[in-house]
């Protein structure tokens, strides 16, 4: 007769970080990464485990390098209920912490609550898709986090407003660069492109592609064209939208 064994006892605390996707282009997925690499360090210097869960990525383990630092996460392949079931489960085993790096994940990380009581939130907000009051659900889900994050002011100015958070919850913390950034800058510095303005005016790609966020950036009685010599240049970014900026922000150089 086999001797009963019991499974061995979970003793290390968990972190825990929750995103829409990690393996793709996009200024979101690149935050995702920065915040990736950096919990898993953390966790790390703390003695802890860290489990990084995507919902949009493939559902193989993956394993990342984000300025230099290495992390693992496992995909969901676009299956909520799937990724809802794994974040619980995380959340079981002893979890401390869990940040969800976007705020549509906010609701997910409510849920694991009642399965770890005791659990800090940190939910990340990025810009447009909090400029307007989310669903109920996730609105009150993001009013619960123990901490909400911004990346500027204008941002956190909606997340109070907008979605009804308390300003002792909201804290602004800027996106991070690329440690390859400086080099892309001094390298287009020597390649003599037009030097940018001490006071430019900016339009980001994204500002101009859509026109509710033109509006909120002040451009509202004006088209990509007519602000065209008004604007130092415009920034657009590596995601899926990059075709459809570029056209819109053409006239603007």
């Amino acid at each position: 007769m086999l001797a009963n064994k019991r499974l061995p006892r979970q003793t290390r605390r968990v972190l825990i970080g929750l995103f829409t996707e990690l393996d793709a282009p996009g200024g979101v997925q690149r935050a995702g990464r920065h915040m990736a690499a950096v919990l898993t360090e953390f966790a790390a210097s703390r003695g802890m485990e860290c489990r990084l869960l995507s919902l949009n990525d493939s559902p193989e383990l993956h394993r990342m390098t984000a300025s230099g630092r290495e992390f693992v996460f496992t995909g969901c392949e676009r299956g909520k209920g799937k990724f809802t079931a794994a974040a619980l489960k995380a959340a079981r085993r002893k979890a401390k912490l869990v940040l969800a790096g976007h705020p549509n994940l906010a609701t997910v990380a409510r849920l694991m609550k009642f399965a770890a009581p005791r659990m800090k939130s940190i939910v990340c907000t990025h810009g447009i898709e909090v400029w307007e009051p989310m669903p109920w659900m996730r609105r009150s889900s993001l009013q619960k986090a123990n901490l909400v994050l911004a990346p500027n002011r204008y941002t956190a100015n909606h997340v109070q407003a907008d979605q009804g958070v308390a300003a002792e919850r909201l804290r602004v913390l800027p996106w991070a660069l690329d440690p390859q950034f400086e080099a892309l800058i001094a390298n287009a510095t020597k390649s003599g492109l037009p030097r940018i303005p001490e006071r430019p005016r900016g339009l980001d790609g994204g500002a101009v592609a859509d026109k509710r966020a033109v509006q909120r950036n002040g451009y509202a009685d004006y088209s990509a064209a007519e602000i065209a010599d008004t604007v130092a240049g415009v920034a657009i970014g590596g995601g899926r939208g990059r075709r459809r900026q570029e056209l819109a922000g053409g006239p603007c150089g």
